[in-house]
């Protein structure tokens, strides 16, 4: 019995994001997979305690916002993709301060559809049924005594974090930028902007981890595409069947890590929507994106920021 109510939020975390790719494939819209679903039920459902400090009226209203935000930026600003991402970053994480949280998988709502040049309101709508799911599943948990509740606080703003989102900001665009005028979007994916916005954070644990952290998203992206060429491509069964083979592997990842990043979970969906001649390459730009990702947090956001690169130039002088 204590295996089971163990295991019962992973496996309805698993069967929810199954049912999202069987529904968008079924109606022939892969506008309706929304990969940061899996993130959300990882953080919020997997995990032993909510990996967010946020309450799930504020996350909903977060997460729904920037979706719309996203979609908002594809129609009304005719720039190119260089210059969408920057102000879709601003408005992510200027509605994630508003809002009073931490929840840095919003960013990943607004970025995807500025990517993917998302037009159709099906996403926004997806982002908000889906969200709520979860957080209802969440609740259920909750008075069924099977999850620990959140005490969520809310996040007063001060010059520290406004500093902070900034360089944020100003540090992920310069990365995106390249890819972005070069179009190889994998390296910049949602999920491994919003793992490296986690991880710069100020003290942020996930530093001590962060070579695990990089395994996770290589495993998820690897076994999202293997899963979709074999099952899909190859023997041309459902993606459904093939998104619940990669959704299962990452959360038995995560459960037997104990590492509840929810990064990787959106990165075991992501294969789902991208094109099938993508397939081969996806797992490695995915991979060398988030690992540029990483060490521009530990080389920026360390308490001594940029002491490698004064280090590395101090031998060059020698």
């Amino acid at each position: 019995m204590h295996r089971f109510r163990k295991a019962l939020p992973s496996v309805i975390s698993l069967v929810l994001a199954v049912l999202m790719v069987a529904a968008a494939e079924l109606a022939h819209e892969k506008e309706m997979i929304f990969p940061e679903i899996t993130a959300i039920a990882i953080g919020a459902l997997a995990a032993p305690r909510q990996v967010w400090n946020t309450s799930r009226l504020r996350l909903l209203l977060t997460i729904s916002a920037c979706a719309a935000a996203g979609v908002g930026i594809v129609y009304l600003v005719p720039l190119p993709l260089a210059a969408q991402i920057p102000i879709g970053l601003v408005i992510a994480f200027a509605l994630i301060t508003l809002s009073g949280t931490e929840f840095l998988p919003a960013v990943s709502a607004c970025v995807l559809p500025v990517l993917l040049g998302t037009r159709s309101p099906i996403y926004i709508l997806s982002v908000v049924v889906m969200t709520s799911l979860i957080l209802g599943v969440q609740l259920l948990l909750e008075k069924a005594g099977m999850r620990e509740k959140y005490d969520f606080r809310p996040v007063e703003p001060d010059r520290e974090l406004f500093l902070l989102r900034g360089k944020q900001i100003v540090c992920a665009s310069l990365i995106c930028l390249i890819p972005a005028l070069l179009h190889e979007i994998f390296f910049i994916a949602p999920p491994l902007i919003v793992g490296f916005a986690e991880m710069s954070k100020p003290a942020s644990k996930l530093r001590e981890k962060a070579t695990a952290t990089v395994g996770l998203i290589a495993l998820a992206a690897a076994a999202g595409c293997a899963s979709r060429y074999v099952l899909c491509v190859t023997m041309g069964l459902p993606l459904a069947l093939a998104a619940g083979v990669s959704c299962g592997a990452i959360l038995i990842a995560v459960n037997a890590a104990k590492l509840y990043f929810p990064p990787c979970g959106a990165a075991a969906t992501l294969p789902f929507i991208i094109p099938g001649a993508a397939l081969l390459k996806f797992p490695f730009e995915l991979t060398a994106g988030y690992v540029i990702l990483t060490a521009a947090v530990f080389l920026f956001f360390g308490e001594r920021p940029l002491a490698p690169v004064r280090k590395i130039a101090a031998i060059i002088r020698r």
